[in-house]
């Protein structure tokens, strides 16, 4: 994201009608900074990132692959389900939209030029138990050309310059060899960005004919090819074609990157993932959300599923609608969280299906199997190679552990039977690996609970009216992690004032850092060809990819996240905000950074008018005579930062001066402003 570099200077053109204020509310607002009270401290893993597959987050979106449905399993119902027309019915009832159209989605038949032939899917020739449909080709004809296409998610984004590796299973009807095109076009066929041939596939030469007819497919054999792109296309798509007739299988067909994240194989957009980076998380959270539990209890995201080659993968429905290949699995968050210098947390299944989605319950010995499988999990992670799963790590290409310090014990599970479930299982998890720490989704007075999730999905008022509301937290309970909140109504898509009501909330968790130990905004991606939640961080599609208003937010949260948090006092009039109802003109808050030498003020004001105020800091020395200032600000507070505007709402850095202890400093209408000056404590 390109950094712009400005003075503070705003010309208003606003309504004073905007905001009605009585006498006393031109009473010029005081921010006093006091060093010599108590601190509280801030933990370093404070603002951290939550991902869940919804939105099309993963597949097609923050995971590279570029082929939807390459595994040709996505029109596979869940077992035990049943389809009736366009809904689909779990065993217990609950039914939803049937998510494919046809029994091969992203794919389609390509005959030109009088060529003849057919493509369907086919589960007489698997390419093995965990993947039992494959992609029969028949070309009888050749015509110009005859094949398939691959639309990718909403189209390939090539680039000129770049290198793409395609890697694919194939065989053929006797054996026969054919040699295969690989082209990246457009939509129209007219213009070719990219295009590779495979000299022969299928001779028998690599497989023995299976037994039975002289004409029986060969054995199952993987190909690689590169191709090269000469030319850009946003929506490209993939187009596979022999060079004669014949009869031929595919299967899991993957097309990816050459440069990814890291330079990671099956590995993360460089983009997408980047806007991660920049936000210096202090943790990841995955792999969700209400996927970890599922529509069923065979529905939840099964780990073990989601490790090891990509053709050993075994896909699901997920419950936002589409398709979860598990292609961004297991070994990959974990990955990832290191990549981006993150702890990584881990929520496991209770043995609960989704509570609100008609949930199927485990119970006696039925449980045992959920908790082995999250001490399989935890062992994959943090074993010895010389372990079960640690080995299987190794296989993997991990010989080392990785690091995995939370693990969260369901997710937004409640009641008799999670409490029950939750006992069970932080028993076991704390019996062989008591330096992990554990998370419970509600408080639960006569349970070991170290970390509480709290999560608030609220409107624009709520937030402003939870500026307070930890202060008087019981500081004798668990820790609280704020596992996932946002405003997430009445502000568009997304706008400007709703990242002013988080950062207000943000600012009381800040301030009560010592019992708000981490904080997690939610949902965090969405693919904005697919909307399944209505308002989220970071906007995408195949080429560009754009963080919000509250992104930019959070990413100045955590760029100034004080070591410890100073007495902040704010004497500020209450207004009435158009839509809103009463808010401060200002609300602030203070810290230490310690590292830096450097005291840090943030300071929010929800209004649409500029507010002079006056600040004063107590118990500090060395302060610097020049400030650093960043402002997020728009004069408009209905301002969204969109896919083709993204730079709508971006952060601004200017310097100001402080002549004293005791300065003057005037905060743009809708704006978050942080100032950062060198400064020490008094010795006391």
């Amino acid at each position: 994201m390109r950094k712009r570099i400005a003075t503070i200077v705003c010309v208003l053109h606003l309504s004073i009608s905007a905001v009605t204020m009585a006498a006393k509310d031109v009473t010029r607002p005081v921010i006093t900074v006091d060093a010599t009270g108590p601190m509280r401290p801030v933990s370093p893993e404070m603002y951290g990132i939550f991902f869940e597959e919804i939105n099309h987050a993963g597949d097609g979106g923050l995971y590279a692959e570029l082929v939807q449905n390459r595994d040709m399993e996505a029109s596979a119902i869940p077992e035990g389900w049943r389809a009736e027309g366009d809904q689909v019915f779990t065993p217990k009832g609950w039914r939803t939209r049937k998510w494919f159209q046809d029994d091969l989605p992203g794919w389609s038949f390509l005959a030109e030029g009088g060529a003849e032939g057919s493509m369907a899917i086919d589960a007489n020739h698997p390419l093995n138990d965990r993947n039992p449909h494959s992609l029969r080709l028949t070309v009888t004809k050749m015509g110009s050309r005859c094949g398939l296409v691959n639309s990718g998610y909403w189209g390939i984004n090539v680039q000129a310059g770049e290198w793409y590796d395609a890697a694919f299973y194939a065989k053929t009807e006797g054996s026969k060899g054919v040699g295969l095109v690989f082209s990246l076009e457009n939509e129209a066929g007219d213009k070719v960005c990219a295009r590779a041939t495979i000299p022969e596939i299928g001779r028998g030469e690599f497989g023995p004919p299976q037994p039975g007819a002289a004409n029986a497919p060969a054995q199952w054999r993987k190909y690689t090819l590169g191709l090269h792109a000469n030319a850009s296309d946003p929506k490209c798509r993939l187009v596979i074609t022999p060079i004669e007739p014949v009869t031929m299988w595919l299967d899991v067909v993957s097309l990816f990157p050459r440069k990814t994240f890291k330079d990671r194989p099956n590995g993360m957009r460089r983009d997408v993932a980047q806007l991660l980076a920049d936000m210096k998380p202090g943790f990841l959270r995955f792999p969700g959300g209400c996927i970890v539990e599922g529509v069923t209890l065979h529905n939840r995201i099964r780990w073990k599923d989601s490790i090891g080659d990509i053709s050993q993968r075994k896909g699901d429905f997920d419950l936002w609608g589409y398709y979860n290949t598990y292609g961004l699995g297991y070994h990959e968050y974990l990955q990832l969280a290191e990549d981006l210098g993150a702890e990584a947390m881990y929520v496991v299944n209770v043995g609960m299906s989704c509570q609100g989605r008609c949930p199927e319950i485990a119970s006696g010995a039925d449980l045992q199997f959920y908790v082995q499988d999250t001490l399989d999990a935890l062992e994959y992670a943090l074993g010895p190679a010389t372990s079960e799963w640690g080995a299987k790590r190794a296989a993997n290409g991990r010989p080392e552990p990785f690091k995995l310090k939370y693990v969260e014990i369901g997710n937004e599970n409640h009641g008799p039977n999670y409490e029950r479930h939750y006992k069970v299982f932080y028993d076991a998890i704390k019996a062989k690996y008591p330096q992990a720490i554990t998370i419970a989704d509600t408080r639960m007075p006569q349970m070991p609970v170290e970390i509480v999730d709290d999560h608030y999905y609220v409107d624009p008022a709520r937030f402003f009216s939870m500026a307070n509301h930890y202060d008087n937290a019981d500081r004798n309970g668990p820790s609280i992690y704020v596992g996932e909140y946002a405003v997430n109504r009445g502000v568009g898509t997304g706008n400007l004032l709703g990242a002013l009501a988080e950062t207000v909330f943000m600012l009381n968790m800040e301030r009560n850092g010592d019992i708000v130990l981490m904080c997690s905004y939610a949902p965090l991606f969405e693919n904005v060809n697919q909307r399944d939640w209505p308002v989220n961080l970071i906007l995408m599609d195949g080429s560009r990819c754009v963080g919000r208003s509250s992104y930019q937010a959070q990413k100045v949260f955590a760029s100034n996240r004080p070591d410890v948090v100073l007495q902040t006092q704010v004497q500020a009039p209450e207004v009435k905000l158009a839509g809103i109802g009463i808010v401060r003109r200002l609300y602030a808050l203070a810290g230490l950074d310690a590292r830096a030498g450097e005291v840090i003020v943030k300071v929010v004001n929800p209004t649409p008018s500029e507010v002079p105020a006056t600040i004063s800091l107590k118990g500090l020395s060395k302060l610097g005579d020049k400030a650093k200032v960043v402002t997020l600000a728009h004069a408009n507070a209905n301002a969204e930062n969109t896919m083709d505007n993204p730079n709508v709402v971006v952060p601004v850095e200017s310097e100001m001066r402080v002549p004293a202890a005791e300065f003057a400093a005037t905060f743009r209408a809708n704006s978050l402003t942080v100032l950062r000056l060198s400064a020490a404590v008094e010795r006391r």
